[in-house]
C-alpha cells in the first residue's frame, strides 16, 4: 500500500474529509475541537465529564483515549475513522450528551 501512491493519496483525502466532518459534528454537540492536521481530533468537554463519556462510550464498544492528567482530563482523543465508524461515535455521543 505504501508503494501505491494512488491508494495513499486517496486514503489521505478520506481522512481529511472525515476529520473535517467529525470536527464539525463534535462542535455542533457542544464540544470544543481545535483544528487538527493529524488522524485524530482532541475534543474538550467544558460542560461535561470526559471520564464519564469515555466510560459510556466503552460500554458501547466505542473506544477513544482519555488521559487522567490535569492538562488533558477534560479532553478525549478521538481517532478519525470511516464514515460508518464516525456515525456510530456521533450517534452514541448524542445520546450521552443529551442526558
Amino acid at each position: 500500500a505504501i508503494t501505491d501512491q494512488g491508494y495513499f493519496a486517496k486514503t489521505i483525502e478520506k481522512v481529511k474529509s472525515q476529520r473535517a466532518r467529525l470536527s464539525a459534528a463534535l462542535r455542533e454537540l457542544g464540544l470544543t475541537v481545535p483544528d487538527s492536521q493529524a488522524n485524530f481530533v482532541l475534543a474538550e468537554c467544558k460542560d461535561c465529564n470526559a471520564a464519564d463519556i469515555y466510560d459510556k462510550l466503552a460500554e458501547q464498544d466505542i473506544y477513544v483515549r482519555y488521559f487522567d492528567i490535569p492538562t488533558l482530563n477534560d479532553k478525549l482523543r478521538i481517532t478519525v475513522g470511516t464514515a460508518r465508524q464516525n456515525d456510530k461515535l456521533l450517534d452514541a455521543l448524542k445520546g450521552i450528551l443529551s442526558k
